[in-house]
Formats: C-alpha cells, sequence, structure tokens
C-alpha cells in the first residue's frame, strides 16, 4: 500500500512538474487563484475526516490554531494557516484550505492566497500575477535595445520563480494531503 500512496504522490509531483511550470497560477472562472483535488479512496467518511484531522496535526503542527471550523458530521474541515515559501517576493504564503470529506471520496479546495514580504507586505494573490507574466513576456518579445531587454528578462523570470514556488507549495501540499489522507496507520 505504501508503494502504491508512493506512486500517486510521484505522479502528481511528475505531471505538475511536467505541465505546471509554465508561471502561471490556476484560476477559477471568477479569475481567483483556486487549487483543488478530488481523491477516491476506498475509505468512509468517518475514517477520511479523522486522517484529515491527523495530517492537520502533522503538518501545522498545533491543530487549534489552523482550524477554523469543523463539522464531523457533514465530514468538513476549514483551515487558515500559511506555508513558506523561497521565491523572491514572498517568504510566506497565507491561505485557507477547505477539506470535504465523504465515503469514498474527498475534495480539496485551496483559496484566498496572500503573500507575505520580508517586509510582511501582504499581496492578495490573482489574476494579476498572470497578468503581470504576460506583460512581461509581451515587453521582452517588443524590446529592442540589448540593456533594456536584459533587464526585461530578469523581471520575467522573477515573476515566473514567483508563482512557480506558488504553484510547487501549494501542489506540494495537495500532494502530502493524498498521503495523509490514504494512510492506513491506526495510531
Amino acid at each position: 500500500m505504501k508503494k502504491i500512496q508512493f506512486l500517486f504522490v510521484i505522479l502528481f509531483l511528475v505531471s505538475f512538474y511536467g505541465f505546471g511550470q509554465d508561471g502561471y497560477l490556476p484560476l477559477d472562472n471568477q479569475k481567483k487563484i483556486v487549487y483543488t483535488d478530488v481523491a477516491t479512496p476506498e475509505k468512509s467518511k468517518d475514517v477520511l475526516f479523522l486522517n484529515a484531522q491527523k495530517w492537520v496535526v502533522k503538518t501545522f503542527g498545533n491543530y487549534e490554531n489552523a482550524v477554523t471550523s469543523e463539522n464531523k458530521q457533514a465530514g468538513k474541515l476549514v483551515l487558515k494557516s500559511y506555508t513558506p515559501i523561497g521565491s523572491p517576493s514572498f517568504e510566506y504564503l497565507r491561505y485557507s484550505m477547505t477539506i470535504d470529506c465523504e465515503d469514498n471520496k474527498y475534495r480539496v479546495t485551496i483559496t484566498d492566497l496572500e503573500g507575505i514580504s520580508k517586509s510582511q507586505t501582504v499581496t492578495a494573490l490573482g489574476k494579476k500575477q498572470n497578468d503581470e507574466i504576460l506583460e512581461k513576456e509581451i515587453l521582452l518579445k517588443t524590446e529592442s535595445g540589448r540593456k533594456k531587454k536584459s533587464i526585461a528578462e530578469e523581471a520575467l523570470n522573477q515573476a515566473k520563480i514567483d508563482n512557480d514556488q506558488i504553484n510547487q507549495a501549494m501542489y506540494g501540499l495537495l500532494a502530502s494531503l493524498k498521503l495523509g489522507m490514504t494512510s492506513d496507520d491506526v495510531r
């Protein structure tokens, strides 16, 4: 079973690195950043909910600080937390995560992303980060001066690194949750 879990995580990460490294963040139809995952492990709603709770403790340490709402009967956990990232612009990401458990299925959604810089400046993340990449790509293509082109290329690379680090952190969180949700650990 551990080999199958490991294979799922590897496939998840390979698909991310194979298709997700374009510098863009995933947007919903309202142009807000959203990361989602749906899985169908053969476990009851109660076991999935318990696994989600264990994962929260293992990942965030203090359950009470991370969880803002829980409803065992509905199989729903809502978290508000942050994770460190190593991007040029942001030191941490703050986000909301909702885990909905049903029999043999769970859905997780990560929304409301904010980047926190080293100077503690908070930036709401969304469509504008993708628009900046597009603008910088266009500027790079239209710039003719060598020095200005070099500056434009550096700005584009930094913006792409920021977004790729955000994607990596959020997809890594989803992969970690997937391992936790499929765990057979009875502790």
